[in-house]
């Protein structure tokens, strides 16, 4: 499985509510290739309380597919499996195949 380039990224410290040090980690990524359904996303999070995943541009027409993404909860050598309901951009402008996230988590 391939890894997702990330743009740009950011890891911000949260206030800790209870054990471990929370944060959250920002960014903005592209999947390896159009037609990919499931990427890794790197991270040093230890563990994922929280996965948004949006696309950086919406297109209506792709609302019920390509824009449906979510993630694993479980992270495995530094990354975490993110997957998408169809494949990406068939017209291969690439504009859907970038997306934000948002992972909060614990970084232990």
């Amino acid at each position: 499985m391939a890894d997702a380039t990330v743009v740009w990224e950011a890891y911000v410290p949260l206030k800790p509510l209870g054990g471990g040090k929370a944060m959250a980690h920002i960014g903005q990524a592209t999947w390896s290739a159009y037609d990919a359904v499931t990427n890794e996303l790197p991270t040093k999070l230890a563990e994922i309380k929280t996965a948004l995943l949006t696309p950086a541009t919406y297109t209506e027409s792709a609302a019920a597919g390509v824009q449906v993404m979510f993630c694993d909860r479980t992270i495995a050598s530094g990354a975490v499996t993110i997957e998408r309901k169809v494949t990406g951009d068939t017209t291969g402008n690439g504009v859907v195949d970038t997306f934000n996230f948002m992972l909060i988590g614990r970084v232990t």
